[in-house]
């Protein structure tokens, strides 16, 4: 005669599975909150690439307001790569500091709780060693911290 095995450890095992997947499921799908300055950082790897594109995207929406993207990488490509004769350059982050406010241009807006890093673009072109120092801010736009640079002339 033969022995019936209980199916409530088969059912157990499953039901383990299926929480495990969707724990694993639910871990990964989170999008890490990034820091400023990681966003600054990351911002100027992809500039160092040359991903002017994916650079672009770290925009805050007044920047992509300024520039559309195709233009943007177009420009970028021709002017500080085709012209200076680089393929990529060196980036200096400074400190990043808290700033209270931010004006981004004459006709504003305004932001609170900005940070700010100063930032040197270091070229080794045709023209000889080149820097360009330029202030990176990031305010934070629908839960993300989003780059602008300065139009407060």
């Amino acid at each position: 005669m033969r022995r019936r095995r209980s199916p409530v450890p088969l059912i157990l095992m499953g039901i383990g599975i299926i929480l495990f997947i969707g724990l694993i499921t639910t871990l990964t799908g989170r999008e890490e909150v990034k820091s400023p300055e990681q966003v600054i950082e990351e911002f100027y790897k992809y500039e160092q690439k040359g991903d002017f594109g994916n650079s672009w995207e770290l925009f805050h929406s007044q920047m992509k307001k300024k520039f559309d993207k195709s233009s943007y990488i177009q420009t970028k490509n021709h002017v500080f790569l085709g012209h200076m004769g680089v393929e990529t350059f060196k980036v200096k982050i400074g400190e990043i500091k808290k700033m209270k406010h931010f004006t981004f241009s004459k006709e504003g807006p305004k932001f609170q709780d900005v940070r700010s890093a100063e930032v040197n673009l270091v070229f080794d072109s045709q023209f000889g060693a080149l820097t360009i120092s330029q202030v990176c801010y990031a305010a934070q736009e629908k839960g993300e911290w989003k780059i602008l640079w300065s139009y407060d002339f």
